[in-house]
């Protein structure tokens, strides 16, 4: 193998100056060199892990694209998981919901609570016991688990209104008592409203 020419030690040697100054220059400049070589292999690793990255973005919309048709029309668009910690984020796996925010489905039980003036407890009994997270036109579930998390539309308000005025048959004590509870709290008497 021939030996490579190296045109900025000849330089360096061509300097009016001592030795010193010279060996001085050249360990500079191998700094410099090594420095360089450093920062163009850190580049290459960066681009390479970038390259890796479009790949599983490229793959993520494909499988979007191709497999997760968007139904409109009270129809929850297909989900996509969050990434846990120490996952690629890129990478995609089907779970539900693709974008409830999106799509409307922006409330929580909390938001619930507050819009029906009911507490939280009575308003998570009745979700339940009227199995909103299952109506896809009210709820879609964006987390499953041993406890699913759902994120509701506020169509759930109307719903759970409607549902409040006109319970099903069959519902065990404690959403009945719920049930009892709200119906106090929305359909007051004319005279006990304020201003009246």
């Amino acid at each position: 193998m021939s030996e490579v020419l190296d045109l900025g030690a000849q330089s360096i040697e061509a300097l009016p100056l001592d030795a010193e100054a010279k060996q001085a220059l050249k360990d500079v400049r191998a700094e410099i060199a090594d420095a360089y070589r450093d920062a163009f292999l850190e580049m290459v690793a960066t681009q390479r892990k970038m390259a890796s990255a479009l790949e599983r973005i490229q793959n993520t919309l494909s499988l979007l694209v191709n497999h997760f048709e968007l139904e409109l029309g009270g129809k929850a668009p297909a989900a996509i998981r969050v990434a846990e910690p120490g996952t690629e984020p890129d990478l995609a796996s089907a779970l539900l919901v693709a974008d409830p925010i999106a799509a409307g489905y922006t409330l929580n039980q909390v938001d619930i609570a507050r819009a029906l003036g009911l507490s939280q407890p009575d308003v998570s009994t009745l979700v339940r016991a009227f199995r909103l997270p299952e109506d896809g036109a009210c709820a879609v579930i964006v987390r499953k688990g041993k406890k699913d998390l759902s994120n509701y539309h506020p169509r759930a308000v109307e719903r759970l209104r409607h549902l409040i005025a006109n319970p099903p048959k069959g519902l065990n004590e404690a959403a009945a008592k719920a049930v009892e509870r709200a119906r106090r709290r929305l359909i007051e008497p004319a005279g006990a409203r304020p201003g009246s």
